[in-house]
């Protein structure tokens, strides 16, 4: 045990030791972007700081353009700057982006380290270089916010032109709805994009005409290739959807209810709690409330009540259960008629005897097997029942 006690507070020593230094250390920029041209020049003024104004820094770097980067510091103690330049050849065969890391570590005294865990603090910056893809190629991104029922979508289409040709385009956006079906098409108007820029365009689809729920947008540019990229939005409603509900429930003491909802609003709900009326054919056996919670948009969760059992007997009875909330001080309910089986659970005695058995004969059996196993200590076994011949 006080071995134990030990390495637990060793563990607690080293994880100390490295939240303590958690965050300590940060550097700016965190990272530059540059299109490739033969032979491009340039450099990056770097501001590095920590808390420990005594400790020193390495500065290393990692990539494969790493070698046409000059640094002209490798060490730094405290806070401080250095600076990397750097200088690309003339041509670089493999397309794409190319990223050189700008590794800053915490310098560590071996001898102590040794005693520890090797916890260094390292924070990066990277230099991106972006090598034209030949011809024409572009790459496409697609967002849009969710939304209430009659509220626009506001769509915003990034394109990069990444090959070393101009490209002209007529890009569109399909909306489909949640069985695949195309509801809308916003189309934008045509214009050219040069090697190696980029822009970003703006579409809004009016909702009024669409139903609530989810549906997805795919942008889209033809020009000899295809690229598309799509995105997931929601049109929603002040509503809540009953997911599930407590459908078995034991007799004999008071049970709990569960209720799981979710909210089909893009705003906050008030309040929600659901009334629970047990029915057996049209006569009205006894209502209970859950708790009231609120949620927001699009959240699920479990709202609970409590039901006394010990007058039931057992069977399937219809249970009518309806959400009640509000958002934006409307009022709203949603209602469904579910059927709950209500059924004698068996005695905890019974279980407490069945596991006494068998728990015995477990026992029973290791002890055979461990006796039977001795040696020397099988010899009346063997008396008891001799070999025959």
């Amino acid at each position: 045990m006080e071995k134990r006690g030990l390495v637990l507070a060793y563990f607690a020593i080293c994880l100390f030791y490295f939240i303590g230094n958690l965050y300590a250390l940060g550097v700016s920029p965190a990272g530059r972007d540059y299109n490739f041209n033969s032979g491009l020049e340039g450099s990056v003024r770097y501001y590095v700081w920590q808390d420990d104004q005594d400790a020193e820094l390495n500065i290393s770097l990692k990539g494969d353009l790493a070698e046409y980067v000059n640094l002209d510091k490798t060490t730094v103690k405290g806070s401080g700057e250095f600076t990397a330049s750097f200088k690309l050849p003339d041509k670089i065969e493999v397309p794409g982006r190319h990223r050189v890391e700008v590794i800053i570590a915490e310098k560590i005294d071996e001898e102590v380290a040794a005693q520890f865990i090797g916890t260094t603090v390292t924070v990066i910056s990277v230099i991106d270089v972006y090598v034209p893809y030949p011809g024409r190629f572009l790459e496409l991104s697609l967002s849009g916010d969710d939304v209430n029922s009659g509220e626009p979508v506001v769509f915003s289409l990034g394109i990069v032109s990444k090959g070393t040709e101009l490209v002209t385009i007529s890009p569109k956006i399909e909306v489909f709805s949640s069985k695949g079906q195309l509801v809308d098409t916003l189309q934008f108007n045509q214009r050219d994009i040069p090697s190696q820029e980029s822009i970003v365009l703006s579409k809004v689809l009016e909702t009024a005409n669409l139903n609530p729920g989810k549906y997805k947008a795919i942008a889209s540019v033809d020009y000899g290739d295809r690229a598309t990229a799509e995105t997931n939005f929601r049109i929603g409603s002040l509503s809540i959807n009953i997911l599930s509900y407590t459908n078995r429930i034991p007799i004999g003491k008071l049970e709990k209810f569960d209720v799981e909802i979710e909210s089909g609003w893009n705003d906050y709900i008030e309040g929600a709690y659901a009334d629970v009326v047990i029915l057996n054919g049209t006569r009205q056996l006894t209502s209970f409330k859950t708790t009231s919670n609120n949620l927001v948009p699009w959240e699920n969760k479990t709202i609970t009540g409590y039901i006394d059992t010990s007058t039931f007997n057992p069977g399937i009875y219809d249970v009518n259960i309806t959400v009640i909330y509000y958002g934006k001080e409307q009022g709203k309910s949603s209602n469904v008629l579910v059927k709950v089986e209500f059924f004698k659970g068996k005695s905890l005695l019974l279980w407490y005897i069945i596991g006494g058995i068998g728990l015995g004969i477990i026992v029973t059996l290791v002890l055979i097997r461990y006796f039977m196993g001795k040696n020397g200590r099988n010899e009346p076994f063997k008396k008891r029942f001799p070999k025959t011949k």
